[in-house]
């Protein structure tokens, strides 16, 4: 059994596949064999009772009974079947005692009965956690003797593993490869289990852990098998592993075992098949057998139905998909996607990207098939359950260029480090990785030992190009060829404010385009800016109202960018940025895809680039450069991904990049840095100044190193290999910082030593596993040494905005006079005059302190249910200097969801005698995302409704779904609008 009715009860991975493979292995060698195979739902207590117990009452004086279970055993000595129940446990499970009976009762000259599963474990091991017994308990009692066979998994007080990378459990592995030894003429008991017992113990060794099979009882004159091969039943259930060579044609699919609901699914979707750089991937690199690949092209190129056809050949051979991704809303794009394509299929889709709405226990319990995940969520969970890992089929990790990624590249290495070292105790998953353009490689795939496959061909074409203020076009065609020509009548080009701006020469660009019948996306490098333009654009262009998109967008708890939206998809256009609402920004990204949605021009920020289906005909690049705190042009790379932008396969014959000019000059310069450009090479993040960092994030990876083995875990990441690579004495030079840098864990109680082995303690650990830097950690754990605990889970909240990831958490603040200092009474009379002057602590001067201080009252009032607008108000120094727009408030809340997740693990740590702050700080993180006060929180169980949705229910005194079930639904329509209002009763909307 891997699967069970009850959903208390985790799923296994190997369990079906271990009686597949020994019944397919007995059948195949012994002709006269008489057997059954129950599997999951039909493998019920009483469907298997019959079963076992009539084999074994027909038994005659010279017959062999072979019995395997595969599954979840009880820590007080049961066997646990597919419609177990928690809440009945003896009544739905079968005692070992009552099998001793049968078997001691049973004519059979023989019984052998093997036992992958265990009665005392922990997870992911195969049992069921009940109430502990006394570690001299024994199941084994009267199950073997004199004829009667033993072979268990494990001894009473250990537990019985999956091994990883096998699809089956430790013992079950063993005795296939010990039967089918070709060395070996034929198979004999007991002399077979020996060999047995030592192949299980060494492979968990090489995980890590500890699991010896037990071999009790005996057989005067022996047990002899023939010779065992893989015959046609065996291989039937498990195929050879030969690369699946397809045509490009959907209705194949069907065949290779893919369900037929998601084959037709591809076959609307992609009416023409397969193109080649996926037919290259299936074909030529294996990746619906399994096999692992590199993949590098551009947007629109077709890489993510590569992972789709990956992840659904997974599930369909008995594995879980994993889909690691950079952003929340991708996870939650990807996860709508998937639900809706293949759901209907009977695929399970689970999402872990640290909201409320997560999947953490499904996917913690193994009741998945494809799931998605933020690259850190993957991380952070994969280092507290290690059955997430084990269990895996296939890992996709998209959008791999963000190794190169200043902040997010550290996640993606140490992600791609752990799955490297799981290959050395068996966890070896498929693994893809899927990136957009970049340039030399510098050895990444070879750290990988990945094949590549790369192109730079997109299936639509795209002219890229740059325009200026003379209206001259300078651009590569689809022929390669570069060319120059007049897109604009330089007539048309004007100043249209006080002075030379882009918009000069987007609103005659956007007329001429949008009057062809196309769509823009024009990029801008902040949200200020984006909206400007949409609004601009809506007032010049004459569009027709985007009324299916205004329709839908909610009512309560509006921003300042609210209205203005309003204002621009009544004249067809829209922006996209942090400062609208989720709702807002889901029903822009809908009207933009639809054909008909009426958005013709969308002005975005440049993290729209980032893989979110936008279909653009054209796209305009407006500025090159961010204006963030670095300031830095932007690099190639993102340049060419906001250019892939354009023309989407089914929208657009040939997509077209425009960035804007000013001077002739300017406009040859740009031509020859992006267009021409080569993307930048691969770097990764690992910077000396953060070794300390790096080495607690992987010490927290393994369970115990020496000292000297410390760098070799340095060399494993992608930062190490190339500066080993580079200088071969670079091992040497950071052996001695690590050494200095293990010592000052030790004395600060990060770590201890076993032996010669250096373990992290659980500060250590929680530290390790942070989102945080070293100094960071260190920096939470000497402000929570001196916390007074009385003062409250909100405390901590304004405490974290002193680590370092919360000052490069952006806030505006005037700097000009001391107008900002009033944020620290703000601060003071929200949290006290203490914790305000905590906030003092390592502030860089005054105005780090006052943003500081900000924050913390940002967050206070966001708590509170404060609506958007009053806060904006309150911390806006004025509209054009120190604002704050609902952009801002969202990036410190989610900054501060982020960073407390790792503050509660250290908080535990620390604190374990206060679980009842445990508890506010965990409830703090759904507040956080929510904006609810503590006593609104319950409303979440009513259904999915915007913050001024949920505030207004609760002015009304609702604090339970009990209370919103006592309204009206007339006055359930007034409160929340009448769509929210049916959907909640069940009732159709046109009643």
């Amino acid at each position: 059994m891997n699967k069970h009715a009850d959903g208390g009860i985790g799923e296994l991975s190997g369990a079906c596949d271990d009686a597949r493979a020994l019944w397919a292995l007995f059948s195949d060698n012994l002709p006269d064999l008489e057997s059954r195979l129950l599997l999951d739902e039909s493998a019920t207590l009483e469907s298997s009772r019959i079963a076992v117990f009539d084999a074994l009452a027909a038994a005659q004086a010279d017959d062999v009974v072979i019995l395997s279970f595969a599954g979840h055993g009880s820590a007080n000595g049961r066997l646990v079947f597919s419609d177990t129940h928690l809440d009945d446990l003896d009544g739905t499970t079968l005692p070992m005692s009552e099998l001793a009976d049968a078997f001691s009762n049973s004519r059979a000259r023989v019984v052998l009965c093997i036992l992958d599963c265990c009665f005392s474990g922990q997870a992911p091991a195969r049992v069921l956690e009940t109430d502990g017994n006394p570690r001299s308990f024994s199941p084994f009692e009267g199950i073997f003797g004199e004829g009667r066979i033993l072979l268990a998994a494990c001894g009473p007080s250990e537990s019985a593993w999956e091994q990883p990378g096998s699809g089956h459990g430790v013992l079950t592995y063993s005795i296939l490869q010990s039967l089918t030894n070709p060395d070996l003429q034929s198979i004999s008991f007991p002399e077979i289990a020996g060999t047995i017992v030592t192949a299980a113990r060494v492979a968990a060794q090489q995980m890590g852990r500890t699991q010896t099979p037990e071999f009790l009882g005996h057989i005067a004159g022996g047990l002899v098998f023939p010779k065992f091969e893989r015959g046609e039943n065996f291989l039937a259930a498990f195929p050879e592993s030969e690369i699946l060579k397809v045509s490009g044609d959907f209705a194949e699919f069907e065949q290779f075992g893919f369900p037929a609901a998601v084959v037709e699914n591809w076959k609307l979707a992609f009416p023409n098949g397969l193109n080649p750089l996926q037919l290259k991937a299936a074909n030529d690199h294996g990746v619906l057998a399994g096999k692992s690949l590199l993949v590098v092209a551009p947007t629109s190129s077709g890489k993510t139905l590569i992972g789709e056809m990956a992840s659904v050949h997974a599930v369909a051979s008995g594995k879980k998909a994993v889909f690691l991704l950079p952003y929340r809303a991708l996870v939650n794009e990807k996860y709508e996607d998937f639900s809706g394509n293949y759901g209907a299929a009977g695929l399970r889709i689970a999402r872990c990207s640290g909201d409320a709405s997560d999947g953490v226990g499904p996917v913690l319990s193994g009741r998945y098939d494809i799931a998605f995940f933020t690259y850190e969520m993957f991380l952070n969970m994969a280092l507290g359950s290690p059955r997430l890992l084990s269990q895996l089929g296939l890992v996709v990790l998209d959008e791999g260029q963000f190794i190169t990624d200043p902040n997010r590249g550290i996640t993606v290495e140490l992600i791609l480090a752990m799955l490297l070292r799981g290959q050395d105790v068996g966890i070896n998953p498929q693994l893809l990785i899927l990136s957009a353009v970049i340039g030399k490689l510098n050895g990444f795939d070879q750290w990988l030992d990945l094949p590549l496959l790369r192109t730079d061909v997109r299936p639509v074409p795209l002219i890229e190009g740059v325009l200026d203020r003379q209206g001259s076009f300078q651009h590569v065609g689809v022929d390669g060829v570069s060319r120059k020509e007049q897109l604009l009548d330089a007539t048309e080009i004007r100043i249209r404010r006080d002075k030379p701006s882009s918009q000069d020469l987007i609103v005659p660009l956007a007329k001429k385009l949008v009057g062809k019948g196309e769509k823009l996306l024009v990029f801008r490098n902040v949200r200020g800016p984006a909206e400007g333009c949409a609004e601009y654009l809506a007032k010049e262009l004459g569009l027709p109202p985007a009324t299916n998109v205004l329709d839908t967008l909610p009512s309560q708890d509006l921003t300042s960018s609210s209205h203005r939206l309003r204002r621009c998809l009544e004249g067809g256009t829209a922006f996209h940025n942090t400062n609208l609402l989720r709702a807002e920004r889901q029903a822009v990204e809908r009207g933009y895809r639809n054909r008909d949605g009426g958005i013709h021009a969308l002005a975005a920020t440049t993290t729209l680039a980032a893989g979110i289906n936008t279909p653009a005909s054209t796209v305009i690049l407006a500025e090159n450069n961010f204006v963030g705190e670095d300031g830095r042009p932007f690099t190639v790379a993102e340049y060419k991904n906001m250019a892939g932008r354009a023309g989407r396969l089914g929208w657009n014959e040939i997509g077209k990049a425009i960035i804007l000019a000013d001077t002739p000059i300017e406009r040859a310069q740009l031509f020859q840095k992006y267009v021409l450009g080569t993307p930048e090479d691969v770097r990764s993040s690992f910077q000396h100044k953060n070794l300390a960092t790096w080495t607690v994030r992987l010490l927290s990876q393994v369970r115990g190193v020496r000292v000297d083995e410390i760098p070799q875990l340095l060399v494993n990441t992608f930062g190490g290999y190339t500066a080993s690579r580079t200088n071969p004495d670079w091992v040497s030079h950071v052996s001695l910082e690590v050494s200095g840098l293990v010592k000052r864990m030790l004395d600060l109680g990060l770590a201890e030593m076993q032996g010669d082995l250096v373990h992290l303690t659980l500060l250590g650990r929680a530290c390790g596993a942070s989102s945080l830097s070293f100094d960071s950690s260190l920096r939470l754990v000497d402000l929570l040494r001196n916390f007074n605990t009385s003062a409250g889970a909100l405390a901590v909240l304004a405490l974290i905005q002193v680590l370092d990831e919360m000052d490069s958490t952006y806030i505006s603040v005037f700097k000009k006079g001391r107008g900002e200092s009033v944020r620290a009474s703000d601060a003071a009379q929200r949290f006290g005059v203490d914790v305000m002057r905590s906030l003092q602590r390592f502030a860089a001067d005054e105005f780090n302190f006052w943003q500081r201080c900000k924050r913390a009252s940002i967050l206070f009032d966001w708590l509170e249910g404060i609506e958007v607008e009053e806060i904006e108000r309150r911390y806006s120094y004025t509209p054009f200097q120190g604002n704050v727009s609902y952009g801002d408030i969202i990036r410190v809340t989610d900054a501060t969801r982020f960073h407390l997740r790792s503050a509660h693990q250290i908080f535990a740590a620390m604190f374990p005698e206060q679980p009842e702050l445990l508890t506010q700080l965990a409830e703090m993180l759904d507040r956080l995302e929510f904006g609810l006060p503590a006593e609104a929180l319950a409303l979440r169980n009513i259904g999915t409704l915007s913050r001024g949705q949920y505030l207004t229910l609760y002015h009304q005194g609702c604090r339970s779904a009990d209370d919103v079930d006592a309204i009206s639904l007339e006055r359930l329509v007034d409160l929340i609008g009448k769509h929210s209002a049916m959907l909640m009763r069940d009732e159709p909307e046109d009643a």
